[in-house]
């Protein structure tokens, strides 16, 4: 369904309700009541089972059976900027260079797109005949190239054709500046021996980070946070990387950045806001020790 005016007036009214809702600290994330949640959701789960592929295909089967909302694509953005994004002070971050962004923009940007998105499909329809296909994408991707930020797919989308439940899974979609997203394009995440780009945490960087090629991207920020979201894809959706992307995943180097960065209290109002969407959770951000237990070449 494409924006109209109504859909964006609740589109900003929710989002202002949720930034009032900020006012109370425990509303951004409640550690307690969502405790309560984990625990539940995990019942069925055996952590100690001691067996890597059985506890990567029961949590398979728990992260798929409870997907029950699968989201378009369209839809995950409103939700994306309206909630499951913001940042405790009502912001939202671009997640390789940190830069703060107001949502409004983002929600308003969006509806900009898709109303010029429907007059360009319309416009196309009366010469399709004369357009192949790319040449419809680079219609849509100059579009996008007008805007200053935009999502990431983490896994992108190019690798799995685009296809839902996946191009619309909150869990590994986040906000992006425009110019971050081209630059990583769907080159691969590395870890380059001489870059160094979280040295200095506490200041706001600008750039997007290093890239080698089109096989190597180390971002200059979220490492951690893009790690557990590809773990998570990886145990979600098995088999569904393009073959010719398998051999580009590094497994050992996702669950370095895991490790190395902590979970943050913006992931855990994400994946509880996913939660509240979506039907499902992230076990990387729940259980974080759990990474050492699954066999995540099983979804490759």
């Amino acid at each position: 369904m494409l924006y109209d005016e109504e859909s964006i007036e609740k589109t900003l009214l929710r989002l202002k309700l949720n930034r009032e809702r900020l006012k109370e600290t425990d509303n951004y994330y409640d550690e307690e009541k969502d405790k309560l949640i984990i625990n539940d959701y995990y019942s069925s789960i055996n952590f100690n089972i001691g067996e890597l592929d059985t506890l990567y295909q029961h949590l398979n089967n728990l992260l798929t059976n409870t997907h029950n909302n699968v989201l378009s694509y369209k839809r995950s953005r409103k939700e994306l900027h309206s909630w499951v994004d913001l940042r405790e002070d009502g912001e939202t971050k671009s997640i390789y260079s940190g830069k703060s962004v107001n949502p409004e923009d983002l929600i308003l940007e969006d509806f900009r797109y898709e109303k010029e998105e429907k007059e360009l499909f319309e416009s196309i329809s009366r010469h399709e005949p004369l357009l192949t296909d790319r040449q419809k994408e680079e219609f849509l991707e100059m579009l996008e190239d007008r805007s200053q930020f935009n999502i990431e797919h983490v896994v992108p989308q190019s690798w799995f054709g685009k296809l839902s439940p996946m191009v619309g899974d909150l869990h590994h979609l986040f906000t992006c500046e425009i110019n971050c997203n081209s630059f990583r394009s769907s080159v691969p995440y590395f870890d380059f021996a001489d870059y160094n780009p979280e040295a200095y945490r506490e200041v706001i960087k600008n750039e997007c980070g290093k890239r080698g090629g089109d096989i190597k991207f180390e971002p200059e920020g979220g490492k951690g946070e893009v790690a557990r979201a590809v773990l998570y894809f990886l145990l979600r959706y098995p088999g569904k990387i393009k073959g010719e992307r398998k051999n580009q995943i590094d497994i050992d180097l996702l669950i370095k950045w895991h490790k190395e960065y902590p979970i943050t209290l913006h992931e855990k109002h994400r994946n509880h806001a996913i939660f509240d969407l979506q039907g499902n959770r992230n076990p990387l951000i729940d259980f974080p020790e759990c990474v050492d237990l699954l066999n995540f070449s099983l979804g490759i």
